[in-house]
């Protein structure tokens, strides 16, 4: 996610070949001044959260408005603590526009918090780094006064999981799983009242207004970029589930997003790192000083498992959207309608994959089109197994490479032009790793997984869909 919105693009690598240029382009996001994580406050009555950070001269104030129909009984040490993990990883949104190497909390934190805060402003900020060519790995120093963690309350929440939406084959996959639930949507769009209304779940809506400020600093000259969008949803979500006596907050989010996008002198650069492992546990060792429990339901699955389970889904699969062009500032006022675009990267990816478990019939139904006929998108399949990954999230490069291989000698999709152009191209690429789709349909890998979700989620893979032929 970019705010406002960014539409940078080119060879990261190439550019910062440019060894003198970059180290005067660094020079432009210098500050002597920290960024400052400053006052924040909540008003329990109206459900308004304000927080305010402070850069040089300028003084900004995010505010979110929360439910206060789904407010419990609430612990106030809990309650403060994750106030402050929905400040500190927010701040990266106004951080950015000097990022000027330090930041100063004014409240004290946990060794857990500060963990996250570190990730959140360093890896978390790496492709921003990557961009506007500033040193990469971005470096952060933190001048905070730590505090020991407060002991978790003696009753659990008990009102059932919290599962944060975005409207895609990830969101219907967890809606379909996770029982009891509740979704959570950040300014909710129709995709995702949509695909929430369609598997009969109850969706909570939380407000999320930048300070117009940022904008306004960003048209003059700001640095702008891509920041953790899951590290803020993820505060955020913990902090509904604190108001509301929800737990766990569940995710979706898969093992492609511990692949790299690209490196940049030998540092990886991951578009996707705050939906990463990594990032899971620094994030989920904070959430339990808040008696929250916090994971990804899909932590090992490849994006092909969870299409083929969505797939067989027919009643919920023609709900989903993954175009991120259609969550722009027009969407989100509900100003304009939501649909696939079919020439982004995360559209054509997603149609890639859902191409291996769909007949092109059922696939034009669900996408209103069939970019594998257009040969001007050949461009935009091949990136998606090339050196640098597009910014962004779409699967392992060597699983776009064995989607469209396996395409090529389906008889349903091998008579496309996209496909009879890139057939053999995306074979070879598989080759070298010995990718096939039946291999990216085996779940593998750590995960945090509760055995009571786990068998869930087994269950419904069970009746994934198989490939076509």
């Amino acid at each position: 996610m970019r705010e406002p919105s960014d539409d940078s693009r080119g060879s990261i690598a190439a550019r910062n070949e440019r060894g003198a240029d970059r180290d005067a382009e660094s020079d432009r996001g210098a500050s002597s001044d920290p960024f400052v994580v400053a006052e924040r406050s909540l008003d329990l009555t109206t459900g308004e959260a304000a927080f305010t950070y402070r850069l040089g001269d300028d003084e900004f104030t995010e505010r979110l408005v929360l439910d206060t129909e789904h407010v419990a009984g609430v612990d106030l040490a809990r309650l403060d603590a994750a106030l402050d993990l929905v400040h500190l990883v927010m701040g990266t949104s106004y951080y950015k526009l000097r990022a000027p190497g330090r930041v100063t909390v004014t409240r004290p934190l946990t060794a857990a918090q500060l963990a996250v805060a570190e990730a959140a402003y360093t890896h978390g900020l790496g492709e921003f780094a990557a961009v506007n060519r500033l040193p990469v790995p971005h470096a952060v120093q933190f001048d905070v006064e730590l505090r020991p963690a407060d002991p978790p309350p003696a009753d659990a929440a008990a009102g059932g999981a919290l599962l944060p939406v975005g409207g895609g084959k990830d969101s219907a996959l967890a809606l379909v799983v996770v029982t009891p639930a509740t979704a959570l949507a950040i300014n909710p769009t129709g995709a995702q009242r949509d695909v929430t209304a369609a598997a009969g779940v109850p969706l909570i809506g939380v407000r999320r207004r930048l300070d117009p400020l940022l904008a306004e600093r960003t048209r003059a000259g700001g640095l702008n970029g891509h920041v953790p969008v899951t590290a803020i949803n993820s505060a955020i979500s913990t902090l509904v589930a604190v108001l509301g006596g929800f737990g766990p907050v569940v995710f979706a989010n898969e093992r492609s997003a511990d692949e790299e996008t690209l490196e940049v002198d030998g540092a990886r650069v991951n578009h996707q790192y705050s939906k990463s492992y990594e990032f899971e546990r620094l994030f989920a060792a904070a959430a339990a000083e808040l008696d929250v429990g916090y994971f990804s339901l899909t932590r090992q699955l490849s994006e092909l498992a969870t299409v083929a389970a969505v797939a067989a889904l027919p009643g919920l699969r023609e709900e989903i959207l993954s175009c991120n062009r259609s969550y722009t500032q027009e969407h989100l006022g509900g100003r304009a309608t939501q649909r696939w675009c079919l020439h982004c990267d995360k559209c054509l990816f997603t149609f890639l994959c859902f191409a291996v478990f769909l007949t092109p019939e059922e696939a034009v139904a669900m996408f209103g089109g069939n970019p594998l006929e257009d040969t001007s998108l050949a461009d935009g399949f091949r990136v998606l197994w090339a050196t640098e990954k597009p910014f962004d999230c779409v699967g392992e490069r060597a699983e776009s490479a064995a989607a469209m291989a396996h395409l090529a000698r389906s008889t349903a999709w091998g008579g496309f032009p996209v496909v009879r152009a890139l057939g053999e191209e995306a074979a070879s690429f598989a080759a070298v790793t010995g990718a096939t789709v039946a291999g990216f349909l085996e779940p593998h890998g750590p995960h945090a997984v509760p055995p009571a979700y786990l068998e869930s989620l087994q269950r419904v893979l069970a009746e994934a869909r198989p490939p076509v032929r």
